[in-house]
């Protein structure tokens, strides 16, 4: 007799206990940094990396490793690990808005409302909404044909968050 394929149904930062958090953090920053060793990511790469049953402690664990300047974002939803080295330009990183640029380019394309979002993401409809926000006025994200549902702004910034870090160059060339 066949047996029935157990599914695993993530759950939210708040939502777990005690002993879970520090467990789904030792994994996540492990996998983050094994990442990151290799080449930047964008935060829906490194999102994928993560165990579906914690996947709603990313958020909260990237954000403490963005805090303690052992990752920074280098824009664009790209993450890099930081090099012992004085930082040379900020950058100011919101890992909600990069996971719904990451979402909106590649699993809901057609455009998704907060609540959608939200439940993708694992992170709190009110959180979400703000994110939206902030996307919006900053000419990222629009409004789909439906009222209160988002898409990327346009098709070709949507393809290149699809694609990812891979292939990309970064460095500062600014001249002075």
């Amino acid at each position: 007799m066949a047996r029935k394929k157990q599914i695993i149904t993530p759950r939210m930062w708040d939502k777990l206990s005690d002993a879970e958090q520090q467990q789904a953090r030792r994994e996540i920053i492990t996998r983050v940094r094994d990442a990151l060793k290799r080449s930047p990511h964008t935060a829906l790469e490194l999102r994928a990396c993560v165990p579906a049953e914690m996947k709603g402690a990313f958020p909260v664990v990237l954000r403490s490793l963005l805090d303690a300047g052992e990752v920074a974002s280098l824009g664009h939803s790209v993450y890099a690990a930081v090099p012992w080295m004085p930082q040379t330009s900020a950058v100011r990183a919101d890992v909600t808005a990069d996971l719904i640029i990451g979402v909106l380019s590649s699993e809901r394309r057609a455009g998704a409302d907060a609540t959608e979002l939200a439940d993708d993401l694992l992170l709190p409809v009110p959180q979400i909404r703000a994110a939206l926000v902030e996307l919006e006025e900053a000419g990222l994200i629009c409004e789909a044909k439906a009222s209160g549902h988002y898409r990327m702004i346009s098709r070709r910034m949507a393809m290149e968050v699809r694609h990812g870090a891979s292939g990309r160059i970064f460095a500062d060339v600014r001249h002075a």
